[in-house]
């Protein structure tokens, strides 16, 4: 990318408050409003320069800002920020070596569910060992986006995962239902998996902990332990919970296989 010069900066400027100038007006108001010493032909040049590369158009002595170029630029603009919103660490598995882990944070549950989407659940098992997710609660997909259901359905296809829930309830029950429509089969609940502040997925020789701060973990107990039925579930404080809060959320994830099969042994 061409860095711009500070004459193109400052005709960006007269033309977005003027609309439309000749090459002559642009030179005089320069150097009237900016003290532009350039000459007349310098000025004209950067102008012709600029209808070249598509930044400005001209209109019979008149030239303007382009506004296909600044429809692109409004576009690289939305796109940079989509990108910086929801912007995650580049992790490559494959890199990692037998015994050595990688140490992620992300904040709020839509950042981890798509590591644990896009990379636990798809870390690489060219054996096809089972894989699994040892949760105190099952997880939920509410406030997910698309690209995370279909990171999910992928995963899901990919390898045979068993969810060992150690909670046994309605609510943890309706969140298996919903994981089994993206192809989600296999579920145990009431079996004692996880400890107070995290969870584990294993997937090939790959062990991921994803660890919860206090109060985010209470209020998951609270949300699911609560209501005896499921028409008592309050989905709008989950979609809260899910969406609103953004707790700082720890993973590491290990490359470990005999500690892996130790948990296939145990396990299933």
């Amino acid at each position: 990318m061409v860095k711009k010069s500070r004459t193109e900066d400052l005709v960006l400027q007269l033309l977005s408050e003027e609309f439309s100038l000749t090459a002559k007006q642009v030179h005089q108001k320069l150097q009237r409003q900016f003290s532009v010493s350039s000459s007349y032909q310098a000025v004209h040049k950067t102008l012709k320069q600029m209808l070249g590369e598509g930044v400005l158009e001209k209109k019979g002595k008149e030239y303007c800002i382009s506004k296909e170029w600044v429809e692109k630029n409004q576009q690289k603009a939305q796109a940079l920020a989509e990108s910086l919103k929801t912007r995650q660490p580049e992790v490559n598995l494959e890199n990692l070596k037998e015994n050595e882990s990688i140490k992620l944070s992300f904040k709020g549950i839509p950042e981890v569910g798509w590591f644990l989407a896009d990379k636990a659940m798809q870390a690489p098992n060219p054996k096809r060992k089972p894989s699994i997710a040892l949760w105190k609660f099952c997880y939920s997909v509410v406030g997910l986006e698309s690209k995370h259901l279909q990171r999910l359905k992928e995963a899901l296809k990919k390898n045979t995962w068993h969810f060992i829930i150690e909670e046994n309830n309605p609510v943890d029950h309706m969140f298996a239902e919903t994981l089994k429509q993206y192809g989600a089969k296999n579920f145990k609940f009431g079996i004692k998996c996880a400890t107070p502040l995290s969870d584990k997925m294993i997937c090939g020789d790959y062990i991921t902990e994803i660890t919860y701060p206090t109060v985010f973990r209470k209020l998951w107990n609270i949300q699911n332990r609560l209501p005896r039925r499921i028409i008592e579930f309050n989905l709008a404080k989950h979609f809260l919970l899910m969406r609103e809060l953004q707790p700082t959320i720890h993973t590491i994830t290990t490359k470990n296989t005999q500690m892996a099969d130790e948990y296939r042994k145990e396990y299933l």
